[in-house]
């Protein structure tokens, strides 16, 4: 390397942000953050995303490292996992990190970081960092981080943490025009869609510490418990890309590492006086869950959904696309979804509507073989990007937790499964009625029907969100499954009724007088209202026996 370009190497030079078990925040390298996993509590992000993008890449060097698997898979994993010392002892990792040590440098000559050295633009334009930063959109400042701190320069570590996450979360839209793309038209790199991670409802599984979350996330084996592909390589094992596509028209990935560093992008950061001040961004390798179909036994941090719109439009009978978080949606209202006990396939003639996060599905395979315990409590940490108009901005990023025991995920643990899910199931129903008894309330005032349902759901949903979140978590081996579904139900339930108390204490005389429904020629008011809400609640949340869930409206809590 000569002397006027940088040497930054993400191996041995600081720059990702972790969090220590005192809570002070530093940036550690790749080697250190191994070496020290233990005693880091996680990974910390400019944004959430950030952090997702992070943990991939850091899954990724362990994959690597560990190739090719000499032992069962599930025997590997248990040797990682009972091992005294750090990740870095790891003979294998240790000498996988010098062996590819070139490969992660920032600024190499010709192979560098994530980037491709000779990129130019057709125009020699170089684009400003707010391309690079995702909490800079277009247009205006939605999210705050950068405020104060500006884009005109970022350190060499802010713009490794941007460029790994830009290659796994980068918006669609136009790109700069890479010279020697055949695909550029008119000095513009036409949209391919958003960068892979964020077509995903990703999920992180956390431990006790950063060792324990990336071993968590480590899936050795497929859905037997087989090896994957020999060819499933990450892009520094790989020759060195270029502007062009790595196959012309694109190609399909190969295995869950080459998920994990797929490389949506092609790029160069453009450093000068200590510090990176451009890049260069154009599109790299396309990869749409639309174009590469039931990849749900290859990409293992996310749920799945059948679509039948792509099974019509690929003419296959089964097609799963990634299960996508709802912004305006708490993660335990979608927690079939999740949970491999949820939703059986064996209930359904049409096959499985959902499959849950192939992580939990190891996590469970680990727990049947008795490698780990089966009481241990899941951190489940939902991360996702929403974008705007043809995903070419960011909309809104997802960062919701729900921890739970692993007994829900067991075969012994069904029948409490099924209760947490009935538990959902009669929630959202009570809310609904809820929603119902504010429309009737604005009418018997004399007000406008349309809007006072979806505020008083809102409330509701935010005051039993905490609540639901507990019940939950405390949920065990121990628990009767009956016992806790009534508890739940009479929890639920005193906080709908005080909500619709103050709905019909605020509703006024008016309501309480009443007037003819317009749209059905019926009288109503408060009193009428309110009594027709807690019969309807007395339905859904009973307080004695439980009531059968219907697999219809279970498959509903998944959505």
């Amino acid at each position: 390397m000569d002397d006027e370009r940088p040497s930054f190497s993400l191996i041995d030079d600081p720059w990702i942000l972790a969090e220590f078990r005192d809570s002070h925040v530093e940036e550690v390298s790749i080697a250190r953050l191994f070496r020290e996993a233990g005693d880091l509590r996680g990974i910390v992000g400019e944004v959430p995303t950030q952090t997702f993008a992070i943990t991939r890449l850091l899954i990724a060097i362990l994959h690597g490292s560990l190739r090719p698997l000499d032992d069962d898979p599930v025997e590997e994993w248990r040797e990682l996992w009972n091992s005294e010392g750090s990740l870095l002892d790891i003979v294998t990792l240790s000498k996988y990190l010098d062996e590819v040590h070139d490969r992660f440098e920032l600024f190499h000559g010709a192979e560098p970081f994530y980037q491709v050295a000779s990129l130019m633009t057709t125009s020699g334009d170089v684009s400003s960092l707010d391309k690079l930063i995702a909490d800079v959109p277009n247009g205006a400042p939605f999210f705050t981080t950068r405020l104060k701190r500006g884009t005109a320069s970022i350190s060499y570590a802010e713009a490794a943490r941007w460029l790994i996450h830009c290659q796994a979360f980068d918006p669609s839209g136009i790109k700069s025009g890479a010279v020697d793309d055949p695909r550029v038209k008119g000095g513009k790199g036409y949209p391919i869609g958003a960068a892979w991670a964020g077509s995903l409802g990703g999920i992180v599984l956390e431990g006790r510490n950063l060792r324990e979350t990336l071993l968590l996330n480590l899936v050795l084996g497929d859905g037997d418990g087989q090896p994957f592909a020999t060819d499933d390589w990450p892009t520094w094992e790989r020759e060195q890309l270029t502007a062009r596509e790595e196959v012309a028209g694109g190609r399909q990935p190969r295995g869950p590492v080459d998920l994990l560093t797929w490389q949506s992008r092609r790029i160069r950061l453009v450093p000068s006086g200590g510090a990176v001040t451009g890049v260069i961004i154009a599109n790299g390798d396309p990869l749409k869950p639309q174009t590469a179909p039931n990849v749900h036994n290859l990409e293992t941090m996310t749920a799945w959904r059948r679509s039948e719109t792509q099974e019509k439009a690929l003419r296959q009978p089964r097609v799963y696309m990634p299960n996508e978080h709802r912004p305006e949606r708490a993660l335990w209202r979608g927690l079939g979804g999740i949970l491999p006990q949820s939703i059986r396939e064996e209930q359904y003639k049409e096959g499985s509507r959902f499959l849950p996060p192939p992580s939990l599905e190891w996590f469970r395979k680990l727990q049947d073989t008795g490698v780990l315990s089966e009481d241990f409590t899941i951190r489940t940490h939902a991360i996702g990007m929403e974008y705007g108009s043809q995903s070419a901005t960011v909309a809104e990023i997802i960062d919701d937790v729900v921890s739970f025991d692993s007994v829900l995920i067991s075969e012994r643990g069904a029948s409490l499964t099924t209760r947490a899910l009935l538990a959902i199931e009669q929630t959202d129903k009570a809310v609904f009625h809820l929603g119902i008894l504010a429309r009737n309330l604005a009418i018997a005032a004399g007000g406008p029907p349309d809007g006072p349902g979806d505020r008083i759901r809102e409330e509701a949903y935010f005051l039993l969100d905490t609540p639901f979140r507990q019940w939950l978590r405390e949920l065990d081996a121990s628990s009767d499954p009956r016992s806790a579904g009534i508890a739940w139900n009479a929890q639920a339930g005193a906080i709908l009724r005080r909500i619709a108390r103050e709905a019909v204490d605020a509703a006024g005389n008016a309501a309480w007088v009443g007037r003819t429904n317009p749209r059905t020629d019926r009288h109503v008011s408060s009193p009428e209202a309110f009594s027709f809400y807690l019969s309807e609640l007395r339905k859904v949340l009973p307080d004695g026996d439980d009531v059968e869930p219907d697999p219809k409206t279970l498959l509903e809590v998944a959505q």
